[in-house]
Order: structure tokens, then C-alpha cells, then sequence
């Protein structure tokens, strides 16, 4: 009798403990695909910051070949073009840079972030 309890209670342990691992599994795999797809939004999203790094840089060269042909009264303000254009250059590359640093917590304030300013750099 005693012999046909332990043998019960091994077998509903062993139970538990199988139910418990395929849980665990599911948790890891859920774990793993939410990662991944953490991963896919910030590859996505450094593209789009490096793309917009560069149209910057393409706009800034031809304000400056514009300086070189501008009249006096139109410099002052493709200079502060350029300077804008600066400033909106180091935002991106500061959003960059904190980019591998952000959690999956901070993902989505992160991300509007980033969104808002590469829109503002389009306007």
C-alpha cells in the first residue's frame, strides 16, 4: 500500500514537473520571439536614422555649395540653415547611439522619439 502511494505521488511529480518544463519552454520561446522582434524594430529603426543622417549631410552640401554663390544678404541665412541641419544631424546621431541601449520597456517611448524628430527633420 505504502509502495502504491509513493509510486503516485512520483508519477504526479513527474507530471508537474513535465508540465512545468513545457511552460518554461513556452516562456523562453515567447521570451526569444519578442526579443526578436525587438531586434528586427531597432535594425529597422537604424536604418532609417543612418538614412536620415545622410540626407542631412546631402542637404548641408548643397547649402554650402549655395554659400559659395549666395549674395551677401542671402548667407546669413543658408548659414543658419546649416547650423539647423547640424543640430537635427546630432539629435539622430545621439538617437543612434542610445539606440542598442534601449529596452524593450522604453521601446515604444524610445521609438515615437525618434519618429517624431526624423518627421521634423522631413517637414
Amino acid at each position: 500500500m505504502r509502495l502504491g502511494k509513493l509510486v503516485l505521488v512520483l508519477m504526479f511529480a513527474g507530471l508537474f514537473f513535465s508540465c512545468s518544463e513545457s511552460q518554461q519552454q513556452d516562456m523562453k520561446d515567447k521570451t526569444e520571439e519578442m526579443s526578436n522582434e525587438l531586434q528586427e524594430q531597432k535594425d529597422a529603426l537604424q536604418s532609417s536614422l543612418e538614412e536620415g543622417i545622410d540626407d542631412i549631410d546631402a542637404k548641408i552640401e548643397e547649402l554650402e555649395a549655395d554659400l559659395e554663390e549666395a549674395g551677401e544678404d542671402s548667407k546669413e541665412e543658408i548659414n543658419e540653415q546649416i547650423e539647423e541641419l547640424k543640430g537635427e544631424r546630432s539629435e539622430l546621431e545621439k538617437s543612434l547611439d542610445e539606440l542598442g541601449d534601449a529596452t524593450e520597456e522604453g521601446w515604444e517611448d524610445f521609438k515615437s522619439g525618434v519618429d517624431e524628430t526624423l518627421e521634423d527633420i522631413d517637414d
